[in-house]
């Protein structure tokens, strides 16, 4: 897979802002229209925290 920048420290893919997960799923956050990374969510995402 392709290097892929992650800034999101509590993931548990997170390494070195690298994310190590086998595959990612990015998803729209119930925008009518897609037009901006704001809009967007990594659904991959996973806590590095044992109280999910």
């Amino acid at each position: 897979m392709n290097k892929i920048n992650c800034l999101v420290e509590e993931c548990v893919y997170n390494c070195n802002n690298d994310c190590e997960a086998n595959e990612i799923q990015v998803c729209s956050s119930n925008a009518g229209n897609v037009s901006h990374p704001d809009n967007t969510f990594c659904k991959t995402f996973s806590s590095k925290r044992s109280d999910k």
